[in-house]
């Protein structure tokens, strides 16, 4: 990982459609596929942001073990300019540092990257909390698969927050706001943690209370509130 946490991938035409790669990334593959049966040349920006905005532009997410998942393509405006979306199981990112050659595409995307924070996010948060509030309904046994939290209506850090994203974001974005927030709440207050998957870490460590697990989304909670009082909604 860079140490600025942009990845960069390049993307070159094969089979007519664009297939991306990154060092970084290892035997992982995305493609784009531009619906055009003699694609030769990498579009330009303004073409290729034209394609994106008019036709549902899908492609897919290759993992080294060879399963494929979709991806999906769209033009959003989260920072007061048009750009590529790229909504991936890995998380939904922005395409930044887009540079087109003859035979070359280049971007880079932010991995910690999360859209502006929105009232749902604090619902997600709002849920999280309401399935952890009792201590009899969490546990420290945390392994991100989740339906056995469902069905018991026990819940992990990780898990509570999957399912409240799917309830009411109805898709699960990884790299969400309101989880986002939440690691980097973590991140705040344990900068030397080393945590490989933060959320189920911090919930299974020894040290971490259930008192720990209310205060993090309430801390989270709060800077969602601050976001979206910036930005005239309460």
């Amino acid at each position: 990982m860079p140490d600025d946490y942009y990845l960069p991938i390049s993307f070159t035409i094969q089979d007519h459609k664009l297939i991306g790669k990154s060092k970084y990334l290892k035997g992982f593959t995305f493609s784009m596929d531009l619906k055009s049966d003699t694609l030769k040349t990498i579009p330009q920006k303004d073409e290729l942001f034209q394609m994106v905005r008019n036709n549902e532009i899908k492609g897919t997410l290759t993992f080294p073990n060879n399963i494929e998942t979709d991806i999906e393509y769209e033009i959003v405006n989260h920072r007061g300019s048009s750009d590529i979306y790229m909504k991936t199981m890995l998380g939904y990112f922005l395409w930044e540092r887009l540079q087109i050659e003859k035979d070359e595409l280049s971007i880079a995307i932010y991995w910690w990257y999360c859209p502006p924070a929105t009232q749902t996010d604090l619902e997600i948060l709002n849920l999280a909390y309401d399935l952890l509030s009792d201590p009899k309904h969490w546990h420290q046994n945390d392994n991100r698969e989740c339906e056995d939290d469902k069905e018991n209506n026990i819940w992990g850090l990780f898990c509570a927050l999957k399912f409240a994203s799917v309830e009411l974001a109805k898709e699960y974005n990884h790299h969400n706001t309101a989880i986002q927030t939440v690691r980097f709440v973590i991140d705040d207050w344990q900068p030397d943690h080393k945590y490989n998957h933060t959320l189920m870490d911090f919930n299974n460590a020894n040290s971490t209370s259930h008192h720990d697990i209310l205060k993090v989304i309430e801390e989270a909670k709060n800077r969602i509130k601050k976001e979206l009082e910036g930005q005239g909604e309460s």
